[in-house]
């Protein structure tokens, strides 16, 4: 007899966390304006440029694989004369090496030393390399590229094109969703912070973010910007919940297994302390449900490491017995030594 498989309750999702469907082809890709493109398959996003005489590619999802290239065949038979890398990570750029090999790749100097030392063939290291800015104007388009600092990844930057009011900044903003687990699996939490903020210094209309299947507006920043500050009160008052789910966490489990005694502990401040932010949030974006906790534990250790926050956790403050053994501080020393 056939096992049966445990019910999972599937939070509902807003409908404004939608975009376009998806066609059989298994890819979509649209003009966002000015000959500036934007392909997805529903979960990645990537995106090209049609210049006079040839194209700049910008990033290659693994996920999208060669439809990267057949998308940009969809459009124009120029050559693909330039890539963009937005960061190193595989999972947006992991197939780079479909396009031409003299295409000049470009990125950020961080980027250039990660994609070295990590030596993948099909993330060649780029040719062209930028601190903070490198201005590429190429048959008729202008592309900005600008790192703001390390955020989700160190090199990850923005890559604005100002005649056409268009931004990409890959794995920080969300449209009609929360980040992803670990809020976005970034590397620095504060920069990740930060990086709504500077987005809003851009002058755009609609940016391409790098996951999901629909564009963003700069109300989808504002929109993340609030949930991210909710997020980040919530820590806080985890961090003062800590005392009480410590003693919670004692008397549950104990302290012999002291990771069963941490996760017990954070597990339960950072799900008191995101109720609050879960009830605010179901209704606007998809994915609070699911990630809202977790979101709330990595900003607890961010504000712990990153900010030095207070109130300070105290992991194994002494028992009334060590206070008592303790009381004179004379206990337990030899004095002959």
């Amino acid at each position: 007899m056939a096992q049966q498989q445990p019910q999972i309750d599937v939070p509902a999702v807003p409908a404004t966390s939608f975009g376009p469907k998806v066609p059989p082809q298994g890819y979509l890709v649209e003009e966002v304006k000015g000959g500036v493109y934007w392909v997805t398959e529903g979960g990645y996003q990537c995106a090209f440029v049609v210049c006079d005489n040839g194209v700049v590619a910008i990033d290659a999802p693994p996920t999208l694989g060669g439809l990267v290239t057949r998308a940009i065949r969809d459009v124009t038979d120029k050559p693909i004369t330039h890539v963009v890398y937005s960061h190193y990570h595989g999972d947006h750029i992991g197939t780079a090496n479909q396009f031409p090999d003299d295409a000049v790749r470009i990125a950020q100097e961080e980027t250039h030393t990660l994609l070295t030392e990590l030596g993948d063939p099909a993330r060649r290291p780029p040719d062209v390399t930028f601190k903070d800015s490198y201005r590429l104007e190429v048959g008729g388009q202008v592309l900005d590229l600008v790192y703001k600092g390390n955020n989700h990844a160190p090199g990850n930057s923005f890559i604005h094109i100002p005649q056409h009011q268009v931004l990409m900044l890959v794995d920080v903003i969300y449209p009609g969703w929360v980040p992803f687990a670990n809020i976005a699996m970034s590397k620095h939490i504060p920069g990740f912070m930060d990086h709504h903020d500077h987005t809003l210094e851009f002058d755009f209309e609609t940016m391409i973010t790098g996951h999901l299947n629909r564009l963003g507006t700069r109300e989808d920043v504002i929109t993340q910007r609030e949930y991210m500050h909710d997020i980040r009160e919530a820590a806080q008052h985890a961090l003062e919940l800590t005392e009480v789910k410590r003693d919670l966490s004692r008397d549950l489990v104990g302290q012999e297994n002291i990771y069963v005694y941490f996760k017990t502990m954070y597990d339960a401040a950072s799900a008191e302390a995101a109720q609050p932010v879960i009830e605010k949030w179901r209704p606007r974006l998809g994915g609070v449900d699911t990630f809202a906790v977790n979101h709330t534990f990595i900003m607890y250790q961010s504000l712990r490491l990153d900010l030095n926050r207070e109130p300070y956790v105290v992991f194994f403050p002494p028992t009334e017995d060590q206070d008592q053994n303790h009381g004179d501080g004379c206990v337990g020393h030899d004095h002959d030594h």
